[in-house]
């Protein structure tokens, strides 16, 4: 009498397995591109917003040097940062040769509007005295005695 041999194990994977194991392992891949594609699309508005602060803040100095008059202007940035544009607007802000002064910069990114805003309480510049001014202050010129 012959044996019959049964396997109880098997030797290999069937079609059906092979194809859902394919299909599960596209659409993860599918998840992970998605994750990558956000990941440096954020990475980028995080990189601009870094540059608009740091022009943001460069325009600032300008009209603290007064370089940029305090009643304000607006325009273009130069260069490598063409993209860029900036308004200064300032208010009085109480005492006098005191103003509020505002620096904003904005500009487009991928369909994006992208701002940043900087504000700083400055004397006029144009106001402010200078050494060379400055007034030596009064001797007592009385008949007081010395130690």
């Amino acid at each position: 009498m012959r044996r019959r041999r049964t396997h109880s194990s098997r030797r290999g994977l069937s079609l059906l397995e092979i194809l859902l194991s394919m299909a599960i392992l596209v659409l993860a891949m599918a998840a992970i591109w998605r994750l990558v594609d956000m990941g440096t699309d954020s990475a980028t508005e995080a990189r601009a917003y870094i540059r608009g602060t740091r022009l943001a803040e460069s325009k600032m100095a300008e009209v603290e040097a007064g370089v940029i008059g305090i009643e304000g202007a607006e325009g273009q940035f130069s260069d490598d940062d063409a993209a860029w544009s900036f308004t200064v607007t300032s208010q009085p802000a109480g005492p006098p040769n005191l103003y509020q002064v505002t620096v904003r910069v904005s500009r487009d990114l991928q369909g994006r509007s992208i701002e940043v805003s900087l504000s700083q309480m400055i004397f006029d510049p144009a106001l402010i005295g200078s050494t060379a001014q400055a007034e030596r202050p009064a001797t007592d010129t009385g008949g007081g005695t010395s130690p």
